[in-house]
């Protein structure tokens, strides 16, 4: 190809154009490597987030909170306060259970961190007690959450089989499923062989609860004897003496009298002469454990009840490997269930309802983009076709879209970024700026070709001349596209310095919308240029433009072209008359408009289902709690909007761990597509009121994003956190509840709850220190006799085939119904005599903690409050201010800062700061470009005007101003600039 002249200078363009050939290989290969990434590119939730946040969970089995606190709390507090970093220790303690979160400020080295607090609590280690278990310290990492749940009823089994068939069937089969990293069942029932005691013939025959507990862990044991070294043969021995079967557990003998003999002082009433009398023991006999207790085989005692839609159900996790495809995992679980179906693995009676899938809502994310997406790219195409009237020039430029898209995501897959919910609204931001860059450099082209948009349809050009046209004008338009595409870099790139939870969720959005905008300058610079010099070189053509709607179209928009120079020229005649009004109207209103505009950190996602928590006063029963939550269970099955319903009573399930709490219960209410959540949890909160439960406490409201955190609260699963502490518990704990009544009295904007439960009664046994140490007791022995007798000890386990089943020995139930009864708890000393427990210590009843709250090794009482159906976080946290204003809080409580309020106020701060630097950003890019101050203040005059318009647009729609709305009004100010390049 003969050329004329040739431009100076390097340029893309004219490269792409003269090595057409090349071009189109390369985008070719862009079309095959954005396919294999689209194909292998993770897909999760939400983005690879570590918080700032590290747990540590010790269980102390048989420890109430008061006593916890001081030999397990405490010392760990101050052990791991020191941890570097840690800008605030909380701590929760129940029975049985501390848990403490260490809290970070965002961007610091979590993992050494971790490597940190695991070496302080191995050095602290040596305070604590012998009794707490082996402890687990990790980092709070959404990727260790499950993304697939369902529950399991069938009808044909009893409980505890449907949870043999789930762990032993079901968990593996499922565990080699292709990226599950973990299979966890809760919920159901266990099997377990309870032996119950009678305590009267427990008496009568003179034996220890602890002694059966040691005999029974004695007996049930095989031991190695060692081999014999024979001549032929070296045969293992070993004694065998594990239980087959539980029958075998009734026939465990004890021996029982034969003690040493006791002297007593007796002393004559006549002479007053004392003489030492010795008394024999009683014969030593043989006892067998049939003869005071039943031996049970069949399921633990249940405390925590779970349903599907009111039937019993066991609950199956699955957890991901952390480099797995969600949506790929999830759809490999459904095949190899539906596999198990069809081989009658699974029986068909058997019911599976999933109670969370994360690939849905993924999908439905995807599915929402890439509809956008289509339909931005139609509504691009017609108003291309309307204004140019070319169907070749069309077809460039929706080509250019997914071109773009796919060197995003090849971008995307370099820098290892995933497909998730927020990298998603990246990609589908970026449309936008892909059209406008492309539609800039076809339409400069097609000018230089002589092909006048609406008129000119065909080049008078040769192919030749065409292509050096081409060239000629795509330079002159280049340097343009990258200087105003450099203000859509600068203006969203200071985001990434703004610190928080914010830019920990907006990293992977931020640097996707940078990879859209880079492939749009990209793809604006080679390919389009490249197509528009060889297919208007082409001679036939259409003649789409003359058509009579094109045409119409063409003469109304010259008429508004005409109409719009004629107003353009009045405007520039009264110039300092028009910007003046501009400046007084838009900044005068858009201050009084910015005050009225709601606030929010994220718009609330739609997960498709609400969640209950019931709360209950302290000494409910928990037959009375299974009674309340299967009325409410029957209400919200009535719905029209429920598909199903999943329930726990009796505590909470995670994993494959059950915590039990008789005065909690919650439900997870999966509704039919298109409901509209908040409405559905209004009209339930009306609903309940219907059932006049006192004292009892249900609060519904719309399901949250799991992993999803916004600010360093510990209140979790709360939209608002109300944080009171002091120094006295009993002062704490009265002014807490006059605030909580006060809130749900006057705050009507949010619904609010305790996040502890209050103080319960209890059953208080105090020793007679002086007896006991007469008798060579303790404190300890009492316990472990208590212990048993009330809830039962696991002495020891049966072999089940792959399975080790508990051996629990308790008292009958009917032998310990009133706390007078445990006064006669026999406690065997020295001689094999025995003393009652009313003997030794006095048992009064009293109050304890349910849950001790700390942060900085203080006491706190925290409210969780969720916002109602309308309601804007701004103006719920300015209302709940205004009712805690008005209170007078006692002397020594305070108020700690909302965790809320302060991620909000951070947020609504960086609004300024964010729009200055990009703004000053903008404004170095254009004086660079121009080598001039004064043109790029004109153009930087009109980005404050366009961001009033936002401010108007958001008030009249009363859309929340939060992180999505800051993020897009960076990428406005970018655009509004290279808008004005354009113009330039």
């Amino acid at each position: 190809m003969t050329q004329d002249t040739k431009p100076t200078g390097f340029s893309l363009s004219a490269l792409a154009i003269r090595r057409h050939i090349g071009t189109l290989m390369l985008t070719l290969a862009v079309i095959a490597i954005g396919v294999f990434f689209i194909s292998t590119l993770q897909v999760d939730l939400l983005p690879s987030i570590t918080y700032p946040r590290i747990g540590v969970r010790v269980d102390a089995p048989g420890i109430s909170p008061d006593v916890a606190v001081d030999e397990v709390t405490k010392p760990l507090e101050e052990a791991l306060s020191a941890t570097e970093g840690v800008v605030q220790v909380y701590s929760q303690t129940r029975e049985g259970q501390v848990s403490l979160d260490l809290f970070f400020e965002p961007g610091g080295n979590i993992d050494q961190a971790l490597n940190d607090a695991t070496a302080t609590f191995n050095r602290a280690r040596s305070q604590l007690p012998d009794t707490i278990e082996e402890p687990r310290l990790f980092k709070v990492d959404p990727s260790q959450l499950p993304i697939y749940e369902f529950a399991l009823t069938s009808p044909a089994l009893k409980l505890s089989d449907l949870r043999i068939f789930a762990e032993e069937e079901l968990a593996r089969e499922l565990g080699v499923v292709s990226g599950v990293a973990a299979v966890d069942v809760s919920g159901g029932v266990d099997e377990e062989v309870r032996v119950l005691v009678d305590l009267d013939r427990l008496q009568a025959q003179g034996v220890g609860l602890n002694a059966v507990v040691d005999e029974l862990a004695a007996t049930n044991q095989d031991v190695s004897g060692g081999r014999i070294l024979g001549q032929n043969s070296e045969p293992l021995t070993r004694a065998i003496g594990r239980f087959q079967t539980a029958a075998e557990i009734e026939n465990l003998s004890f021996q029982v009298g034969g003690g040493t003999p006791t002297t007593s002082i007796n002393t004559s009433p006549t002479t007053g002469t004392a003489t030492p009398s010795t008394t024999p023991p009683p014969p030593s006999q043989r006892v067998y454990l049939r003869d005071f207790a039943r031996v049970i085989d069949g399921t633990q005692q249940q405390r925590v009840f779970v349903n599907l839609n009111g039937q019993p159900a066991v609950k199956v996790s699955i957890q991901k490997q952390p480099d797995a495809n969600t949506i790929a995992v999830v759809t490999a679980v459904k095949q190899r269930v539906e596999q198990l179906r069809q081989a009658q693995t699974i029986p068909e009676s058997m019911k599976l309802l999933p109670t969370l899938d994360e690939s849905i809502f993924i999908q439905n994310a995807i599915s929402n983009v890439t509809t956008s997406g289509l339909v931005g790219t139609a509504l691009a195409a017609i108003a291309v076709l309307l204004f140019l009237g070319s169907l070749r020039q069309t077809f460039i430029i929706v080509l250019s879209i997914p071109l773009a898209t796919l060197v995003a995501i090849i971008l995307m897959g370099v820098f290892g970024l995933s497909l998730n919910v927020f990298s998603l609204g990246g990609l589908a931001l970026g449309v936008g700026i892909v059209v406008d860059n492309s539609i800039v450099m076809l339409e400069a082209i097609a000018e230089g070709a002589g092909m006048t948009p609406g008129r000119d349809t065909q080049s008078q050009l040769g192919l030749n001349s065409l292509i050096q046209r081409s060239i000629q004008s795509s330079q002159e338009v280049e340097s343009a596209l990258l200087a105003s595409t450099s203000t859509n870099l600068v203006a969203v790139l200071p985001f990434l310095l703004i610190g928080g939870f914010i830019a920990l969720l907006f990293n992977e959005l931020i640097l996707t919308i940078s990879f859209a905008v880079a492939a749009s300058i990209l793809i604006a610079v080679t390919v389009v240029p490249m197509m528009t010099s060889r297919l208007l070189a082409i001679p036939w053509s259409s003649n789409v433009g003359q058509f009579w709607v094109f045409r119409q179209f063409s003469r109304r928009f010259e008429d508004a072209q005409y109409g719009y120079a004629s107003f353009l020229e009045w405007v520039l005649g009264k110039r300092w008359l028009v910007i003046g009004l501009i400046v007084l109207v838009f900044s005068t209103s858009s201050l009084w408009m910015v005050g009225q505009i709601p606030q929010e950190i994220l718009p609330r996602i739609n997960t498709g289902q609400a969640n209950l928590n019931a709360q209950f006063p302290p000494g409910t029963p928990l037959a009375t709690s299974r009674k309340v939550m299967a009325a409410t269970d029957k209400l919200l099955r009535q719905q029209p909007e429920t598909e199903y319903v999943f329930t726990t009573v009796g505590g909470s399930l995670f994993g494959n761990s059950t915590t039990e709490n008789a005065l909690r219960s919650s439900s997870t209410i999966t509704l039919k597509p298109g409901t509209d959540v908040e409405a559905f949890a209004e009209k339930m909160k009306k609903a309940f009121l219907k059932l006049n439960l006192v004292d009892i406490r249900l609060r519904i409201s719309p399901g949250q994003v799991r992993g999803l955190i916004l600010n360093n609260s510990p209140v979790r699963g709360a939209e608002v956190d109300v944080m009171l502490q002091g120094a006295d518990s009993q002062i704490l704990e009265q002014a807490g509840q006059e605030v909580l009544q006060a809130l749900e009295e006057r705050a009507t904007l949010t619904s609010f709850r305790p996040d502890a439960d209050s103080r319960q009664p209890e059953i208080q046994i105090r020793p007679d220190r002086e007896r006991i140490a007469a008798l060579n007791l303790n404190t300890q022995s009492i316990g472990a006799t208590l212990e048993t007798a009330i809830q039962g000890t696991v002495a020891t386990q049966l072999q089940r085939g792959n399975r080790l089943v508990d051996v629990r020995l308790e008292l009958d139930e009917a032998s310990i119904q009133r706390p007078s009864q445990l006064e006669r708890l026999p406690l065997f000393v020295e001689g094999n005599r025995q003393v009652r427990l009313g003997e030794v210590a006095r048992i009064e009843a009293g109050q304890a903690p349910g849950q001790i709250q700390r942060i900085n090794q203080r006491q706190v009482f925290l409210i969780a409050g969720n916002l109602n159906e309308g309601a804007s976080l701004g103006r719920a946290l300015a209302q709940v201010n205004e009712v805690i204003g008005s209170l007078s809080l006692p002397e020594g409580v305070s108020l700690l800062p909302s965790a809320a309020s302060q991620s909000n106020r951070q947020l609504q701060g960086t609004l300024p700061v964010l729009g200055g630097l990009a703004a000053f950003l903008v404004f170095v890019v254009m004086a660079v470009q121009y080598n001039s101050l004064l043109d790029p203040l004109v153009i930087m005059f009109t980005i404050p005007l366009a961001l009033a318009g936002g401010i108007l647009g958001l008030y009249v729609t009363q859309t929340a101003i939060g992180a999505t709305v800051i993020v897009g009004s960076s990428v406005a100010g970018g655009y509004c600039g290279q808008q004005c390049h354009h113009y330039d």
